[in-house]
């Protein structure tokens, strides 16, 4: 009697651990566009907004621009990040591990912050090579975006 308990206990609760392993499937992590979907993103703004040749070249440069500057930074916020993981990792006390990653956290904040930064920078200068009839209708794309993740 008690070995067909513990028979159908287990079997129960194998077969149950798959559900429940899967319950976060549904929780949308935000992602970095594919090149696909920045293609087609780049190409309806050319579109809507009728970019000059100038404006375009202007856009290019001032893309691979922010990339480097931005790579730059993500680059020391990933070690920053590691030396952290690390020192958590290492087996010391969580407090002691709080009192010595409080300065590279701190850093880490800089650093963030200093990207933010960066990228407002690059929203201004996006907007000063459009023109008043193309800032408008990107303000309307703009809209339409945030109409489509709600």
């Amino acid at each position: 009697m008690i070995k067909n308990f513990l028979t159908i206990t287990v079997l129960l609760f194998i077969t149950a651990t798959p559900i429940f392993a899967h319950d976060c499937e549904n929780i949308k992590t935000p992602q970095k566009p594919t090149l696909k979907e920045q293609k087609q993103w780049e190409s309806m703004l050319d579109e809507r907004l009728k970019l000059t040749d100038e404006q375009r070249q202007k856009l290019r440069e001032n893309k691979q621009k922010h990339k480097k500057e931005m790579g730059k930074i993500v680059d020391k916020m990933q070690i920053q990040h590691d030396k952290i993981r690390d020192i958590y990792y290492s087996g010391i006390p969580k407090f002691q591990a709080d009192i010595k990653t409080a300065p590279m956290k701190a850093e880490l904040v800089i650093l963030k912050q200093n990207a933010d930064k960066l990228r407002q920078e690059n929203r201004k200068n996006f907007k000063t090579i459009l023109t008043e009839e193309q800032n408008a209708e990107f303000e309307k794309i703009k809209e339409e975006m945030q109409t489509k993740k709600r």
